[in-house]
């Protein structure tokens, strides 16, 4: 991967030429380089946005969990959105058609958004904490959304809210 991105940034005949260009045009008008510290006096300090080498696996732990769980919320939305948009259609009253297709809308919205979040738990800093959050808000908001939309009944609407709040929860555990 390293050796990918390093041909792409500097490597590629394309960069070597503007990196080239660029340097003739700064010693032309006087700009030199700052002279580096050589390695020999520099002391050892660690290294802190270096790329991962090795698999997503590797990179993600023990939470490459989560990262398959986002895989099957990403299939998931997919689905339940064909499947609203199929059921939903044979609903005769056009206003309760209409109210239904919003919920099931906004219920896919969240669904599809936070299935792809949940991608980068493994990155976080308290990823069970954010991804269980995650998880549990989309299951209850999405899920009552998707109820709601499919049945016409309001009964699971305050487990709709209790999701948005682990939902609102789960994306300020990002700031701990």
């Amino acid at each position: 991967m390293m050796d990918t991105l390093d041909y792409i940034t500097l490597s590629n005949p394309v960069s070597k030429a503007v990196i080239s260009s660029g340097s003739a045009i700064f010693r032309a008008i006087g700009l030199r380089p700052k002279q580096l510290v050589p390695k020999e006096t520099q002391t050892m300090r660690p290294v802190m946005n270096q790329f991962p080498t090795g698999s997503l696996h590797g990179l993600a732990g023990s939470h490459y969990h989560f990262v398959r769980l986002a895989g099957l919320g990403g299939a998931s939305a997919i689905f339940m959105g064909a499947y609203c948009k199929y059921v939903l259609r044979d609903i005769k009253d056009p206003k309760e058609q209409q109210d239904s297709q919003a919920f099931a809308d906004v219920a896919n919205r969240i669904h599809f958004l936070h299935s792809f979040a949940m991608m980068a738990m493994p990155l976080v800093h308290y990823p069970l904490l954010t991804g269980s959050l995650m998880t549990t808000g989309t299951l209850l908001f999405s899920g009552c959304m998707y109820y709601r939309a499919l049945t016409g009944e309001k009964r699971f609407q305050a487990y709709a809210t209790v999701g948005g709040f682990c939902l609102m929860a789960a994306w300020l555990t990002l700031i701990m």
